[in-house]
């Protein structure tokens, strides 16, 4: 089953993006009167279709995504009738803006399809490990750990990382995944007081992001009436940092400390407002009766479409700050997912249910556009990058160099290209053994 999933889950999710991309230069391009021979879901083999005018709209036999062909686009002379060439349908013959927005058309479609998709998610509603949303106040620290050996706490608030203030324990982590084997200060509130220290991360896991070795809060999100865990007095919104004297980084660790106590009875080590406390808990058949803290996402249409935008832009600054520390080798290129990575993300997210795999679509949908702006020229933003350039000088570039500017942008996009299957197969089981 899984083996079936992971393929129809990555069609599906790569096909939807590209679909929706080259719809973006469809609807524009006709818009305008230019004359579009193909307008085609799936590449190679035409299976059906329609006449749209002078568009031949089909579905092509590999679904993965879609292409449009332009009349007289400058890097595809595959129009099928050379007949109509000057009657002012033309791609090329048209104003350098029009063409502008033909090409901008494509990663303005990605980012509407990720507003779109994450509006309707918010507005159904989701249960969100509360963690993620919490204050970022540590709950444990990994023994042996750089945060250890820098001397944070449990119960010390985070402030700021490098100047930088998180807001949540979400955008603290993705600070420190940021800023794998590197030295950064870390500004924290303990008992009233600020300090600042400075510590040294360390680089974990395949894809080599950063560990310091610090976890959130577990919080409780309910107690069950006639259990163990109220009749110790525990509360709604306690923290537990401790059970029997081992550390709990994680709300899965509870079950297994208390499983491997037995029945015996054991000190919670609490945080409650902000005052640490004990009490002792005795288990009954290795359950104390609490639930973990989630949070509702959920929001009227307002509220949903202002989420999406707050979301996918706090994605797009990361995703750039991301791509800055790449280029200048803060950060391993393992942590780049490509086809292979896709297409496992896309199976575990079907597995998942369709909003994780909605949500999947989403956020690979507005990479999809961010990459797409880039000035590499076989990219939109290469073609847009030289339309810009021609207009600027008031003419168009010659052959010459425009064939420079397509090779370079070529070799480097296959670089890229050549950098994410890297990335892919480095973290595969067998490939991974022979690759650094």
């Amino acid at each position: 089953m899984d083996f079936l999933t992971t393929p129809a889950a990555f069609i599906f999710v790569l096909g939807v993006i590209i679909f929706v991309h080259e719809l973006g230069h469809f609807i524009t391009a006709k818009a305008f009167g230019i004359r579009v021979f193909v307008f085609s879901f799936g590449f190679g083999k035409r299976l059906l279709g329609f006449k749209w005018g002078d568009t031949d709209c089909r579905l092509s036999l590999v679904p993965l995504g879609g292409y449009v062909k332009l009349e007289g686009e400058a890097d595809d002379r595959l129009s099928e009738d050379t007949s109509t060439l000057g009657d002012g349908k033309d791609f090329t013959r048209r104003p350098r803006w029009q063409r502008f927005v033909v090409y901008l058309a494509g990663p303005f479609m990605n980012a509407a399809l990720t507003l779109g998709v994450l509006t309707v998610l918010f507005m159904i509603g989701s249960q969100a490990d509360a963690t993620l949303y919490d204050r970022p106040i540590v709950g444990a620290v990994e023994p042996g750990s750089p945060a250890e050996a820098a001397g944070v706490q449990p119960g010390d608030e985070l402030l700021a990382i490098d100047d930088k203030r998180p807001s949540t324990w979400e955008e603290a982590q993705y600070a420190i995944l940021l800023r794998p084997d590197a030295r950064f200060k870390l500004r924290l509130r303990r008992a009233g007081q600020e300090l600042e220290l400075e510590l040294r991360s360390e680089s974990r896991g395949s894809e080599k992001v950063g560990h310091v070795g610090l976890a959130p809060l577990v919080r409780v999100g309910n107690v069950l009436a006639g259990q163990p865990a109220e009749a110790a007095g525990l509360r709604k919104d306690d923290a537990i940092l401790a059970i029997g004297g081992k550390s709990v980084a994680a709300f899965e660790d509870i079950p297994r400390i208390l499983a491997e106590a037995g029945g015996e009875t054991l000190a919670f080590r609490l945080l409650r407002d902000g005052a640490v406390l004990e009490l002792p808990v005795t288990p009954k058949n290795g359950r104390i009766g609490v639930e973990r803290k989630t949070v509702l996402k959920k929001f009227g249409l307002g509220g949903a479409m202002a989420e999406a935008f707050r979301f996918s832009w706090t994605m797009t600054t990361l995703t750039f700050e991301t791509l800055g520390r790449l280029v200048t080798a803060q950060i391993s290129p393992k942590t780049m997912m490509g086809p292979l990575g896709i297409a496992q993300a896309s199976g575990n997210a079907a597995r998942g249910g369709a909003a994780s795999l909605f949500f999947l679509v989403a956020i690979i949908s507005l990479q999809v556009g961010i990459l797409n702006l880039f000035p590499l020229a076989p990219l939109d933003g290469g073609h847009m990058a030289i339309l810009v350039g021609e207009g600027l000088i008031r003419r168009d570039f010659n052959m010459t160099v425009k064939t420079w500017i397509m090779n370079a942008g070529a070799a480097a996009l296959f670089l890229l290209i050549g950098i994410v299957l890297y990335s892919d197969l480095s973290k595969t089981s067998w490939f991974g053994r022979f690759l650094p």
